[in-house]
């Protein structure tokens, strides 16, 4: 029977995340961590991204002969875990988060794929398979997903969730996490959202829908969290306790009533 390696207990165990907690670990230059069921296909893709010059994505190394884990390089610099610094508020890192959503989806627009290839559904944009401009999005651009250098953000790690998208999807996957669109009172959310989307460069066209997708993305967010608590996922359970039923409620129709002043700000000139 294929057996996997040995734990290194010398390896150092990475923070951050829910899913993979406590599974990831870096041994020196390299991080092993569990391989997602369409490993190949992402392995091939980040490959092919690298290979379109965009090098904020780290390099596949390989998986483990039983396929449970893969091998990734390790990317240096710094990621915001909680407690969030302060620098990670910051406009100009807001900014850079938008500038380099906006490389990857410039390079993905250069890189062939193949809608049946096994990509999760999971965070996946509903409309994806059919709209024009359809790229691999990252879909999870979270604070602990992007790896900051000099206060820029320079990496996206972690492309477990990535499905072909829209590209203004992967933009308001990443509003969820860095405006925040709820969470934290003393940010705009307005001025923020604003600030991301100009840090990418949205067009007007999707500046005008961002806000519903958005709430679009929200939805999906909820019914994916949901999902893992019906299957008894204990950290996800935890997390929707503390949250629950009643606050994605208030989330939900807080971002309907401020579908105006978010618009707004989005195409003042």
């Amino acid at each position: 029977m294929d057996r996997e390696p040995e734990v290194d207990r010398e390896a150092e165990v990475l923070t951050g995340g829910m899913a993979n907690a406590g599974a990831v670990l870096r041994h020196g230059d390299t991080v092993e961590r569990p391989a997602p069921p369409h490993v190949s296909v992402l392995h091939a893709h980040l490959r092919v991204l690298r290979g379109q010059g965009f090098d904020g994505v780290p390099v596949p190394l390989g998986v483990s002969a039983s396929g449970r884990r893969e091998r990734l390089s390790y990317v240096p610099g710094e990621v915001a875990v909680t407690p969030y610094p302060d620098w990670a508020w910051t406009d100009d890192a807001l900014r850079s988060v938008g500038a380099l959503l906006r490389r990857l989806h410039d390079a993905a627009a250069g890189v062939p794929f193949d809608h049946s290839a096994g990509w999760p559904a999971d965070l996946a944009d509903p409309e994806g398979a059919t709209a024009p401009g359809t790229v691999v999005c990252h879909n999870d651009a979270c604070l602990e997903n992007v790896v900051f250098r000099d206060g820029r953000a320079a990496a996206l790690i972690d492309f477990d969730l990535a499905a072909p998208g829209r590209p203004v999807w992967d933009v308001a996957m990443a509003a969820r996490y860095w405006v925040p669109m709820r969470g934290r009172p003393a940010l705009d959310p307005a001025y923020r959202l604003r600030v991301l989307a100009d840090g990418y460069g949205l067009g007007r066209a999707d500046r005008a829908v961002l806000p519903q997708v958005i709430e679009q993305a929200t939805a999906v967010c909820r019914a994916f969290v949901e999902r893992r608590v019906e299957r008894g996922d204990a950290a996800y359970t935890a997390a929707y306790e503390r949250s629950g039923r009643t606050e994605w409620d208030r989330h939900q129709d807080w971002l309907v009533d401020h579908r105006p002043v978010l618009t707004t700000a989005l195409l003042a000139d």
